[in-house]
């Protein structure tokens, strides 16, 4: 296979026929041997090719289908949850700034958002009721894009969540803690930040329904704060309580209509308000990790369509309402414009409403983040695309909560860094972390609109209950929308757009390596690839991360080797063969084996002036089927154990060949640089013990700290 179709995912298309590639790794392979430098390289088979047409849509993947909560959700939670997901922040950042971009005519950019969200929601509605999975828009990408697709999709969705709710909290934090961001203003909005970070999170943990119900109650304030700003807008409602009709609306104050702001052109900044405020309505993809817990799944799409349309009224009527009791002036000087047209409208009373009402929706649209984080981390470890460990269930709340807890720490450190951003005096911290988390956003709507296309061509019979109209082109039309504002605003912006676009290709990349890793654990054909192509550095490598004392440690705990037969299981590229071929001297042997046929190259090149060592290749990562001619008197084995795709079944075929008495020595890593654990059955010790103990041996398990990492040492003997 080549290295590109793992990567990638990619599967061979003929005709109407789409066939995947795969390794067939439960069918015995033939063992190349490497035996006095001749190799002979393993043969694989080729996938069949069917040539009959598909008569079934691709096989459903159930793992996120099932339902956590105890109740189901109706559609009107559903259509508040999305009101609360939506606003956020857009209440009081982005009208603001729209203005500051084109003036007036900002509501323009406004009315076009709205009707662009709406023609977006439609293909989310198809896309949620086709494939309703907690494991939401990352699902969707999975079912597109194969394992290096789906996982960029979660880590950019990942990304821009936990942006979005650092934004949410530290804007909640000014709002309570006025003052300037320096000293003891800046500790205590740290302080409250991580207090409500908890506190959602902890909802998050208690399970579906508590966040729902949490969610909820956020979404019907945020839409009676909105009423209650827009509406006193228009009409004086205590003039008409006194018998006479009066607006506070001044249409003045919009004049210029059509004008020029900040030296570009009226429609460039349209343009680059459109932008800006792209934002306002995102956070539908909050309700797809939803779907499997909603009455009715195949109508869901009806509330999204329904919340968007109230959303973007709500939210055009509030624009519009507050250019008009809002001069541009006002706008430009005043951090809290809403504030403003409260204290216009209602008075200080109903100002101070306002300003607590709002601190309320921004900690709202923080809530949804813990919730949707927390299923996408369980869905991508379930997928074995992140730490398996966070795949887990409560026992009791059915809730994610090892992700939850991941997510806490998360978004925690997020948010640290804008404030660390206001402590070295940043330009402006804030819009910085909006710029880049519009950026990831757009990118991953892009990504999410194009599974449309692709779905309905990969699995053309897949039941739709709602089919969006022009599903080929249209999500085509505004990935390439999306890419127009980007352009526009890097061209009017440049020395900004510049060091933003640095700052969110860094994270984006930061994702590559860590994907590797973790493909390095899970994946056996990304396991060979890969310790195939890093071959060449391997040697060196070793040197570092297994050194001489602790290889030297090893051997000492075989024993007397002289004239005894080793098998070594993972011999890399023959550094340990070497000392174990010294040590048995002419009289013993030692077999060496290992997954990589380029590592088994360089061993047996290493190794081709010992008689008595062979050198075996042994792709196998289940099971451990290389025909030995006579029993051995030990095992030893350096960073094998984590690769073991099937460690009972590998173990027990290998103690088949071990004589009684014989002893056994394995090396991995406990902790590597304390960022990624191994993978579950190494990280418990009575786990370990008992996976071994049914194989056969009698072992310990010792855990040591190394310079940066752990090592987990076991030794024992066959019984």
């Amino acid at each position: 296979m080549k290295f590109l179709d793992w990567f990638t995912g990619k599967k061979k298309v003929e005709g109407n026929v789409s066939v995947q590639k795969v390794h067939p790794e439960s069918k015995i392979p033939p063992h190349a041997k490497v035996m006095n430098n001749q190799v002979k390289p393993v043969s694989q088979p080729n996938p069949k090719t069917v040539n009959q047409k598909i008569t079934a849509p691709l096989a459903k993947i159930t793992e996120f289908t099932g339902a956590t909560g105890k109740k189901k959700i109706g559609y009107w939670v559903i259509v508040f949850i999305l009101i609360n997901s939506i606003l956020g922040s857009s209440l009081f950042y982005l009208p603001s700034q729209g203005v500051l971009s084109s003036g007036a005519a900002s509501i323009i950019a406004w009315i076009v958002l709205f009707i662009m969200a709406s023609w977006i929601m439609l293909y989310i509605g198809e896309l949620i009721t086709t494939y309703p999975s907690s494991g939401g828009t990352y699902e969707y990408c999975k079912r597109a894009y194969g394992r290096f697709g789906s996982f960029s999709a979660g880590w950019l969705i990942w990304l821009a969540g936990n942006f979005g709710m650092a934004l949410n909290i530290v804007a909640a934090a000014e709002y309570f803690i006025p003052g300037p961001p320096q000293g003891g203003v800046l500790i205590l909005r740290i302080v409250f930040a991580l207090v409500w970070i908890i506190a959602l999170n902890f909802m998050a943990f208690r399970g579906i329904d508590a966040g729902t119900t949490m969610l909820l109650v956020f979404g019907v304030i945020a839409t009676f704060v909105l009423l209650l700003m827009t509406f006193p807008s228009f009409i004086d409602f205590g003039a008409i309580l006194q018998g006479t009709f009066k607006s506070p609306f001044n249409p003045a104050y919009m004049q210029p209509f059509f004008q020029g702001v900040g030296g570009v052109g009226f429609f460039a900044g349209l343009g680059l308000s459109l932008f800006l405020i792209s934002e306002a309505f995102l956070g539908f993809e909050t309700v797809t990790y939803l779907a499997n817990e909603v009455k009715d799944p195949k109508k869901l799409h009806k509330p999204l369509i329904a919340a968007i349309i109230i959303c973007g009224v709500l939210m055009s009527l509030y624009v519009f309402s507050s250019l008009g009791i809002v001069r541009y002036s006002d706008y430009v000087q005043d951090a809290r414009p809403f504030a403003l047209q409260a204290l216009q409208t209602m008075g200080q009373k109903g100002q101070d409403l306002v300003v607590f009402g709002m601190y309320l929706v921004i900690i709202g649209a923080a809530a949804a983040w813990p919730i949707t984080g927390g299923r996408l981390i369980q869905a991508m470890a379930k997928d074995k695309l992140f730490i398996t460990h966070f795949a887990v269930l409560h026992p009791k709340h059915k809730s994610p909560h090892r992700a939850v807890y991941f997510q806490t720490l998360a978004v925690s450190i997020f948010t640290f860094v804008l404030f660390r951003g206001y402590y070295v005096a940043w330009k402006d911290p804030y819009r910085t972390v909006y710029l880049i988390y519009v950026l990831l956003s757009l990118l991953v709507i892009g990504m999410v609109l194009l599974t449309v296309p692709i779905l309905r061509r990969k699995d053309p019979l897949a039941e739709r209950p709602f089919k969006a109209p022009f599903g080929t082109i249209g999500p085509i039309i505004l990935s390439l929308i999306f890419a127009v504002l980007i352009g526009n605003w890097i061209m009017i912006e440049h020395a900004v757009a510049t060091t933003i676009m640095s700052l969110t290709a860094s994270f984006m990349f930061v994702g590559i390596p860590f994907y590797f890793m973790v493909e390095m654990f899970f994946n056996p054909n990304a396991i060979r690839e890969m310790n195939d192509k890093l071959s060449f550095f391997s040697g060196m490598f070793e040197k570092v991360f297994y050194p001489f004392s602790i290889r030297r440690k090893l051997l000492k705990e075989m024993g007397d080797m002289r004239g005894k037969v080793i098998l070594e299981h993972g011999c890399s590229v023959g550094l340990l063969t070497e000392r174990l071929a010294k040590k048995v001297g002419p009289k013993g042997k030692v077999i060496a084996t290992d997954f990589s046929l380029h590592k088994v190259k360089k061993a047996d090149k290493r190794t081709k002036n010992i008689a008595h060592v062979t050198v075996h290749h042994h792709p196998n990562l289940k099971d451990f089927t290389l025909e030995l001619k006579e029993q051995v008197d030990g095992i030893i084995s350096v960073g094998m154990l984590s690769y073991m795709q099937e460690p009972a079944k590998m173990l027990k075929s290998m103690a088949q060949h071990v004589k009684k008495g014989g002893e056994v020595v394995f090396l991995d890593f406990d902790k590597f640089f304390y960022i990624i654990p191994n993978v579950k059955w190494v990280q418990s010790d009575a786990q370990l013990i008992g996976i071994f103990k049914q194989a056969g041996f009698d072992v310990k398990v010792e855990r040591k700290n190394g310079l940066l990492w752990k090592y987990i040492n076991v030794y024992g003997v066959k019984v």
